[in-house]
C-alpha cells in the first residue's frame, strides 16, 4: 500500500452539527510530509505480517473457507486525495480488497472482516479483527419465521451480549422503523411509504453529544420513470438548512449526484477556501462494460474541481 504521511492538523474540523478530530482530512490546509522508502518497507512488512495472522490459527473453519475459495472473485477499491492550492498540498492514497462469492455476496474486507451467510442467502454473523484475530469481535443477526431482521446483537463474550438494533414491519411486510442501540439515547429511525411501496420519507432522531442535544432530520424522496430515485430534500428540523439531491441517470446507471444546501446560517455556508463540505457537492460515476462501476469522483464545493477520487478493479 502506498500513501504519504499527512501532518494531522491542530485543533478540531468543523462540519455543521458535528464535530471531528484527527485523523480525519482537515479544511484547514497541512503540508505533508512523505515517509522514507526505509519506512514504507517497515510499514508494507508490518501489513502483511497483520494480515496473515488474520488467516492463521485465530481465523474460524467459516472465515477460512471463504478466504481460499473466493480469491477470484476480488474487488480493489482505491481511494485518492489530492489538493494543491500552490502553497500548500494534502495527498493520500489507500485501498483495500473486499471478496464475493458467487452469488455477488459480500464475503470478507482484507481479510478482517466476515460476513457468513445460511442457505437461504440471508446474512447471519459477522467476525471482525479488533487488535488481534485470536478473539475476533461478533455480531449476529436474528430473523423471525418470516425471515424479516428483527435484531441484531454485537457478542462481547460468552456471557455479554447486547442488542445493538432493532427491526419493527407493518402488515405488508415493510420496514416502518429501526432502533440503534439500546439505551435512552437510542438512535430511531422511522419510514413511510407511498402506493406503490417506495420509500417515501426517512425519518432519524439521535442525539448528538457534540452539541448535547436531540437532532431529527428528515429525507423526503420522490421517483422518476421506472421507479428511480431522482430527488432527495433533507430536512432538519428547528434550522433553517434544506439539503437538496438530484441524481442524474444514462438508461439505468446512476451517473451524477449534486447536492446543494439553501439556508441563511453563515456556518454551514462554504468559502473560496473550503476544501470538502459536506452539503455543497457532486459526484460523478463511470462503468465498463458490465455496468459495473470502475470510477467515482467528488468535487469541491466550485462542483468542478476534483478532491477525492475512487477506482473499483474486478478479477
Amino acid at each position: 500500500m502506498e500513501f504519504q504521511l499527512i501532518r494531522y492538523c491542530q485543533g478540531k474540523i468543523k462540519i455543521p452539527n458535528k464535530v471531528f478530530t484527527k485523523p480525519l482530512l482537515c479544511f484547514r490546509l497541512c503540508k505533508y510530509y512523505t515517509v522514507s522508502t526505509n519506512l514504507r518497507i517497515l510499514i508494507s512488512i508490518l501489513t502483511l505480517l497483520t494480515i496473515t495472522a488474520c488467516t492463521d490459527n485465530g481465523t474460524s473453519d467459516w472465515r477460512q473457507k471463504y478466504i481460499d475459495q473466493e480469491k477470484r472473485r476480488i474487488v480493489k477499491v482505491t481511494k485518492y486525495y489530492e489538493f494543491d492550492s500552490g502553497d500548500y498540498s494534502l495527498k493520500g492514497i489507500d485501498s483495500i480488497f473486499e471478496t464475493y462469492n458467487e452469488n455477488g455476496q459480500k464475503l470478507g474486507i482484507n481479510n478482517k472482516h466476515f460476513y457468513k451467510y445460511d442457505t437461504s442467502g440471508k446474512l447471519i454473523a459477522e467476525e471482525y479483527c479488533t487488535r488481534t484475530c485470536e478473539k475476533p469481535g461478533k455480531e449476529i443477526y436474528y430473523y423471525d419465521n418470516l425471515n424479516r431482521l428483527v435484531k441484531t446483537m454485537v457478542v462481547f463474550s460468552k456471557n455479554d451480549k447486547r442488542v445493538s438494533a432493532r427491526y419493527y414491519y407493518n402488515n405488508k411486510n415493510l420496514l416502518i422503523k429501526k432502533v440503534i442501540g439500546n439505551d435512552s439515547s437510542a438512535t430511531t429511525e422511522s419510514y413511510t411509504y407511498d402506493s406503490l411501496s417506495r420509500r417515501a420519507t426517512t425519518t432519524k432522531r439521535e442525539y448528538n453529544t457534540n452539541v448535547n442535544k436531540w437532532l431529527t432530520i428528515v429525507d423526503s424522496m420522490f421517483y422518476g420513470d421506472n421507479n428511480r430515485l431522482i430527488l432527495k430534500k433533507r430536512y432538519h428540523l428547528g434550522e433553517d438548512v434544506l439539503t437538496i439531491s438530484k441524481y442524474n441517470y444514462k438508461d439505468t446507471l446512476l451517473i451524477s449526484e449534486l447536492d446543494t444546501t439553501i439556508t441563511h446560517i453563515q456556518g454551514y455556508l462554504p468559502t473560496t477556501e473550503t476544501v470538502h463540505h459536506a452539503y455543497f457537492f457532486r459526484t460523478d460515476y463511470k462503468y465498463n462494460l458490465d455496468q459495473k462501476v470502475i470510477e467515482k469522483v467528488t468535487t469541491r464545493p466550485d462542483y468542478k474541481t476534483p478532491i477525492f477520487k475512487v477506482t473499483y478493479e474486478y478479477r
